[in-house]
């Protein structure tokens, strides 16, 4: 195992160790894959991807799908960190599309395959009871000019019920191009699903929103937290803290609370922040650990817990990050940490 380093400047860090413990492996042929937000799904810790880029074309012309998934025995994880994957793949060998694409898009992609430009849903933070998964998702419009040639046009939620399969996409979109992009990250508590979206400047302020777990597709039932109570308009909702364009937030036994854990945005410091209530207040961030340096004018992004994976009432949890090591290369890292 290789140490992290671990950030000193403070009396008593949150963490006691810091490990790397490999990486996901990417499936046959593909040179990159990031995010990999996860959850329990019959039986299974199922882990979703979104950009995934291969080397040799699939049977439809494509190199890329914006949405792939891979799945690991949770019991595998029972001692130690670094289970084996199994992706799921198609007969051509090329990893399966979990968020099909629309008539529209597919028309639009293969249309625009030379210029490029795709019209395409990129999947964001998952929940699931054990039974049935939501995936929030932005659809996105990318262009030829590069990394950052990319629009949010709308977005929504999908329903996944069995990790053999993809999953239902919910279209028309529930959530429209004027709204931030709801997903960030995402928690379960008891009947309520509680959905983050961070978006502004460096600093990423994240706004929460609830929902029924059995409302999810019903945009009107969703409800936005103003500061003091919960309205009905996603404009009264305002900024609970600081975090990242993509993250992760679950309740932890051993914190007693819970617990969001983010990579600074731009950077490679992983930080953690813990409350009370999914809403706040949250704790000032602390830093607990550097993630490897990612490739020349890159850095590493979507720090992401998996609890599902964690060991001794949450004292050891299991995360994952995305780290570009060159033109169109990425891995996910996965980390143990062992907290105080």
């Amino acid at each position: 195992m290789v140490a992290l380093a671990v950030a000193c400047g403070e009396a008593q860090p949150p963490a006691k160790s810091v490990n790397d413990v490999g990486t996901v492996p990417n499936p046959p042929t593909c040179s990159a894959r990031d995010v990999g937000f996860s959850v329990l799904l019959d039986g299974k810790s199922v882990w979703v991807f979104g950009d995934t880029l291969f080397s040799e074309p699939a049977n439809d012309g494509f190199q890329w799908r914006s949405s792939t998934w891979s799945t690991t025995d949770p019991k595998a994880w029972a001692s130690a960190a670094g289970g084996p994957f199994e992706h799921v793949l198609a007969a051509d060998g090329k990893p399966v599309q979990l968020l099909p694409h629309t008539e529209e898009e597919a028309a639009f992609n293969i249309a625009n395959k030379d210029a490029p430009r795709r019209k395409t849903p990129w999947p964001q933070a998952i929940v699931s009871d054990g039974d049935r998964a939501v995936i929030f998702y932005i659809n996105m419009e990318t262009g030829p000019d590069g990394m950052w040639d990319f629009k949010s046009r709308s977005g929504s939620v999908a329903i996944w019920e069995s990790p053999e399969s993809p999953a239902v996409r919910t279209e028309p979109p529930i959530f429209t191009g004027d709204e931030p992009d709801w997903g960030a990250a995402a928690v379960l508590v008891g009947t309520d699903l509680y959905a983050y979206a961070c978006e502004g400047g460096i600093s990423k302020p994240c706004k929460i929103a609830r929902v029924p777990f059995s409302s999810v597709t019903d945009r009107s039932a969703y409800r936005f937290f103003d500061g003091k109570t919960w309205s009905k308009e996603w404009r009264d909702a305002v900024s609970i803290f600081d975090g990242a364009p993509l993250f992760s937030v679950h309740k932890s036994d051993h914190h007693d609370a819970f617990v969001a854990i983010y990579m600074a945005p731009g950077g490679s410091e992983m930080r953690v922040r813990t409350a009370p209530a999914p809403e706040g207040p949250w704790s000032d961030a602390r830093a607990f650990g550097e993630g490897m340096a990612a490739g020349d004018d890159m850095f590493d992004y979507a720090l992401i817990a998996h609890p599902e994976l964690a060991r001794e009432g949450g004292a050891v949890d299991v995360v994952s990050y995305t780290r570009p090591t060159g033109p169109l290369r990425q891995e996910t890292r996965l980390v143990e940490v062992r907290w105080r």
